[in-house]
This record gives structure tokens, C-alpha cells and sequence, in this order.
């Protein structure tokens, strides 16, 4: 599977070699890496070198280093995770403004909210489901209840079966639960606004309504982007979803 390395970038190579391995499926999600000493052998390189490559290929999300008797490098589970990270990141590092986030968000979530009201299982409606109960038992106990909403709309783009949606999703939800949660304000008529759109979301994509759950959710988003101008520019509005 793998052979000797040379040139100037030892340890990119490794790790090329490696991720091509995964990516190729010759290694599976569990399997367990050779010890960096005999991988230091099959790559003619020293063990800092293997190192080095393993924490990157880790860092990617590809691998996980595990410690102890029965440690080593096993390769993992296909998952959004690293990515997310990485996009939410990027995004950070742009200083994107709330503005610019819902603009974004207006123009994938109508269409992830169609796709789930399609695709969603029995499991993903229950979830959606509790989602809300827990809103609901935030606002009662007093705490703020927008890492809740946020929740909400990770759980639908869950529903809607698109792992690019899912990544660019968490990434932009990623990014609003720090930017935006400490910046909102609910009133009690904002609260109840908030779960009635999400209420009538849900009862669209338990429907089966694509076109409905779309429209919703469309209107949902754009009354996100008035409450977020609006509080930019320091005139409450009491419409929010």
C-alpha cells in the first residue's frame, strides 16, 4: 500500500500516500495503522517525520491518534466535523457581518427546507420535535433560547440527506451562535414569533409540503435579517423568527 518517500516534503508525502489510501478505501473507517516506527521502516523516514504526517492527516479529520497500550493512529468515521471547523474559520477570519450571514442563509436554507420536507425520516421529525420542547423549556426557565433556534436549523439541514448543505450549514450556525446570540434581545412577543415560525416549519416538512416548508422559511429568514438590521442600527423591532 505504501512505498519509500523522497524529496524535500517527507511528511506531506506520507501523508498524501495515507489519504490516498483512505480515500481509495483500501483503508476502511476502525482500521488501525501500523506504529509510527514501522511506518517509519516502510516509508524509509524517521518516526518524527510519521508523526508529523499522522497529526496533520488528524487535523484533517481523517484520523484519530489514540494513547495508551492499545493506542496508535485509526482511521475515522467519514464526518462533516473538520470541515465545518475549517469553513467556520475562514469565515471568522473574514470578519463576515451578521448581514452578510443572513444574506447567506437566505440563500440555502428555503431550499434545505424543501429538501427535508421530501427526505426527512421519522427519526428526523422527532428530533425537530424535541428541539422545540427544549425551546420551549428554555424560555420558561429564563435562559436564552437562540442556541435552541440554532439547533432547529442544524437539525433540518440534517433532514435534508445534502452532506454540502450539512457542512456549509453548521459553518454559518458555527459562526451566528458566536457572532449573533450574544447580540439578540428577545421580548415575549419576539419568543413566540420565533416558535411559531419554527412550528409551522416543521408542521410543512412533517407534511411532506416541499413548496410550503420553502416559503416558510424563506419568510423566516428574511424576518432574521430585519431584527439583525434593526439592532445594528439601534431601533428595536419587535418582529422577529
Amino acid at each position: 500500500m505504501f512505498v519509500p518517500v523522497k524529496g524535500r516534503r517527507l511528511s506531506e508525502e506520507i501523508a498524501g500516500q495515507i489519504r490516498e489510501a483512505v480515500m481509495t478505501g483500501q483503508l476502511q473507517a476502525g482500521d488501525r495503522l501500523p506504529p509510527e516506527r514501522e511506518l517509519a521502516r516502510i516509508f524509509g523516514t524517521s518516526p518524527l517525520v510519521v508523526r508529523d504526517a499522522l497529526h496533520t492527516l488528524e487535523s484533517d479529520g481523517l484520523l484519530q491518534i489514540r494513547l495508551g497500550a492499545l493506542g496508535g493512529a485509526v482511521v475515522q468515521e467519514a464526518s462533516h466535523r473538520s470541515v465545518t471547523r475549517s469553513l467556520a474559520t475562514l469565515l471568522r477570519r473574514t470578519k463576515a457581518t451578521m448581514d452578510q450571514l443572513t444574506e447567506a442563509r437566505l440563500c440555502l436554507e428555503p431550499e434545505i427546507a424543501r429538501l427535508a420536507a421530501s427526505r426527512a425520516t421519522i427519526e428526523d421529525l422527532a428530533a425537530l420535535e424535541r428541539a422545540l420542547d427544549e425551546r420551549r423549556a428554555a424560555v420558561r426557565a429564563g435562559a436564552h433560547p437562540r442556541l435552541h433556534d440554532i439547533q432547529f436549523h442544524r437539525l433540518i439541514a440534517e433532514a435534508a440527506r445534502n452532506p454540502v448543505h450539512l457542512v456549509v450549514v453548521h459553518a454559518l450556525m458555527d459562526l451566528e451562535a458566536e457572532a449573533v446570540v450574544p447580540a439578540l434581545s428577545l421580548t415575549a412577543e419576539d419568543n413566540r414569533q420565533v416558535l411559531r415560525a419554527h412550528q409551522g416549519i416543521l408542521a410543512a416538512i412533517r407534511a411532506g409540503n416541499a413548496g410550503e416548508a420553502r416559503r416558510l422559511m424563506e419568510q423566516h429568514v428574511l424576518d432574521v435579517q430585519q431584527r439583525l438590521e434593526s439592532l445594528e442600527n439601534g431601533r428595536p423591532d419587535s418582529r422577529r423568527s
